[in-house]
């Protein structure tokens, strides 16, 4: 099971560059929360939907006891939402539902 931990504040657009460069169909029109339940369904409808496990953890209102990086990015000025796989963070700033598709898919090849 490959774990996707999504850390961000649910009802808050992100307000820095995505970690791509721009060039990912991220959206700021969004809230990281509406982005995290738009991948959640796109990653429930694909190939790999038995394969994931994903939740979402608010880094004001959860606790972040075990998420050392994570927490540690956020403080440091990481842009968020940052999106953790099997307890690596990966992307932050933005959240591309192909581009974390292709990741998994790449971890189970």
């Amino acid at each position: 099971m490959i774990e996707i931990e999504v850390f961000g504040i649910r009802d808050e657009e992100p307000a820095g560059i995505c970690s791509c460069g721009g060039s990912c169909d991220s959206s700021h029109e969004k809230t990281m929360g509406e982005m995290f339940e738009q991948l959640k369904r796109f990653l429930l409808h694909s190939d790999v939907a038995k394969e994931v496990q994903i939740r979402f953890l608010d880094v004001l209102e959860d606790d972040l006891s075990g998420y050392d990086t994570a927490h540690m990015m956020f403080k440091t000025g990481y842009a968020l939402p940052m999106v953790a796989i099997k307890g690596k963070v990966c992307f932050y700033g933005g959240i591309s539902d192909s581009m974390i598709y292709e990741e998994i898919r790449n971890m189970l090849v």
